[in-house]
């Protein structure tokens, strides 16, 4: 989906309800995130940092099993504490989605939130600054657009946009 096409779905989403064009409202922003700043509908949207979500966890994951359920049980939580009232639209722009790809995190509680009032964008940009500040050992690979394929896996990619046009 293009730029143009995804604020055209932003724009009717903020009048109201919308059925999903791709089985769900759950879409991945694969442009920068400014770009979709421009275009959100500001008195919809809320931001979900899964970076500052885990931050606050209560205690810190022994091993990779442990931090995947008490992310997702933190998301949950989120999600709860901040649905939509009655009548009310919501955009929620989900950001730090690497956590999602290297914990291997569910995306189950977005497709069960997702509705014709309430929209997923998942921000993971095609290009991306992100580099190691240092040279990495020969045994680690690093895969800039990880996140990006993680979440295209799992969501299809009828569900990307951002793309310039």
């Amino acid at each position: 989906m293009t730029q143009t096409e995804f604020a055209s779905l932003l724009a009717r989403f903020a009048e109201r309800p919308v059925p999903a064009v791709t089985g769900r409202h759950l879409y991945v922003w694969t442009a920068s995130a400014e770009v979709l700043s421009e275009i959100l509908p500001r008195q919809l949207s809320v931001a979900l940092d899964l970076y500052a979500l885990s931050a606050a966890l209560p205690r810190a994951p022994d091993h990779s099993g442990e931090a995947r359920r008490l992310l997702q049980d933190a998301i949950h939580q989120w999600l709860r504490e901040n649905a939509p009232s009655a009548g009310h639209h919501q955009v929620v722009v989900v950001q730090g989605n690497s956590l999602l790809m290297r914990y291997r995190v569910p995306l189950e509680p977005f497709f069960r939130d997702s509705h014709e009032t309430r929209l997923f964008v998942f921000l993971a940009p095609q290009k991306s600054d992100l580099a190691p500040a240092h040279p990495l050992p020969p045994y680690v690979s690093f895969q800039p657009a990880a996140t990006l394929s993680y979440l295209r896996l799992h969501l299809g990619g009828g569900a990307l946009a951002g793309e310039d046009g």
